[in-house]
C-alpha cells in the first residue's frame, strides 16, 4: 500500500497559488539531476510563479559497499567515472569525473541531510547551497561526503555557520532527510531524477529520470487546471544574476541558441563588467559581480 504523500500547493512570491506543484526528488552527487539543471532554470524562466518547485532528497546511495548500478555496470567507484563521462557529453554540463580515482564519495546521505540543514535557514539560501553542493563534487573534485567540505560551502553561501553545524550534526536536518526518503520509498521512486508534477485537483504525473524538456512542457500544460502563460525572459545578464550561477550551457539551453552565441553574449557581459567567468570542468561558469 502506497503512503499518502502528495505534495500541497503553497503560495508563490507574488501571494497568488501556484496553478501547479512540483516535487523534485534528486541528490547533490546525482550526475543526471547536474544534467538537468538547464532544464529546471528553463521551467522556472519560463513559468515563474506559476509552479511552485520543492527539493526532495532522495538519497541515491548510503554506501557503495551496498551499491550495484545494473543499467551501468556499475559496482565500484572508478567505474563511475565513464558515467559521469557519458552524462557531460549527453546533456552538454561540464563534469569533472576524476574525483572517483582521486576521493571517491562513500556515500551521498551528507550532502542530502547538509541540504535539510540549509533549508532550515533559509528557502533561497538553501536552493544556493544545493547548487555549490553540485558544483564542487561534480566540477571541482570536492568530496561533499566529508564534513569540512559541507562546512565550508555552508560558510561560502552565507549560511549561518554555527547554527547550520548544529542542524547537520545534532538537530533535526537528520530527521528531515530521513522524511524525505520515506516519502520518496512510498511513492515508489529509487531513481533521481523525478519530478511529479501535480495540479490542484490532485491529478498528477510522473517524469522519471533526464527527459528532453518538451516532455516537461507537456506535462505542465497538459495538468493545468488554467492556461499557463510563458513568461518574457530576463535578460542574459539579469537571469545569471537571479541565477546565482550558470555555465554557457545552462544560457544557451534556455534561451535557445548555439553554445557558441551564448559564450559570445556572455563574453560581451563579461567585458563590460556585469559578471564574471570560472573555468572549470573544461566549461566556462558565470557568476553576477553582485552576487559574488
Amino acid at each position: 500500500m502506497r503512503t499518502d504523500v502528495s505534495p500541497k500547493l503553497q503560495p508563490s512570491k507574488s501571494g497568488e497559488p501556484p496553478k501547479l506543484d512540483l516535487s523534485y526528488y534528486t541528490d547533490p552527487d546525482c550526475s543526471w539531476s547536474w544534467a538537468l539543471e538547464p532544464v529546471i532554470k528553463k521551467i522556472r524562466a519560463e513559468y515563474g510563479d506559476q509552479l511552485s518547485l520543492a527539493y526532495k532528497m532522495g538519497g541515491f546511495q548510503d554506501k557503495w559497499a551496498d551499491f550495484f548500478d545494473a543499467v551501468n555496470q556499475a559496482g565500484h567507484p572508478e567505474q563511475v567515472a565513464p558515467h559521469w563521462a557519458s552524462v557531460a557529453k549527453r546533456s552538454g554540463m561540464p563534469v569533472d569525473e576524476r574525483i572517483w580515482f582521486e576521493d571517491p564519495p562513500i556515500s551521498t546521505y551528507p550532502g542530502c541531510i547538509a541540504y535539510k540543514a540549509a533549508v532550515f535557514q533559509d528557502d533561497k539560501q538553501a536552493e544556493q547551497y544545493l547548487r555549490k553542493l553540485r558544483e564542487a563534487v561534480l566540477t571541482e573534485r570536492r568530496n561533499i561526503a566529508h564534513q569540512n567540505i559541507l562546512f565550508n560551502l555552508a560558510e561560502e553561501t552565507g549560511l549561518d555557520i554555527d547554527r547550520f553545524r548544529e542542524d547537520y550534526l545534532t538537530g533535526p536536518a537528520q530527521g528531515a532527510f530521513y522524511e524525505d526518503l520515506e516519502e520518496s520509498r512510498g511513492r515508489g521512486i529509487i531513481s533521481c531524477p523525478t519530478i511529479v508534477v501535480r495540479n490542484s485537483l490532485g491529478q498528477e504525473k510522473t517524469l522519471i529520470g533526464y527527459r528532453p524538456y518538451r516532455e516537461y512542457e507537456k506535462a505542465v500544460e497538459g495538468l493545468a487546471t488554467t492556461p499557463l502563460l510563458k513568461m518574457t525572459l530576463p535578460s542574459i545578464g539579469d537571469f545569471v544574476r537571479e541565477s546565482y550561477c550558470v555555465a554557457t550551457q545552462e544560457v544557451a539551453f534556455v534561451y535557445e541558441m548555439a553554445v557558441d552565441k551564448a559564450l559570445i553574449e556572455l563574453e560581451k557581459l563579461c567585458v563590460d563588467g556585469q559578471v564574471f567567468k570560472e573555468e572549470k570542468a573544461g566549461g566556462e561558469f558565470w557568476r553576477s559581480k553582485m552576487t559574488s
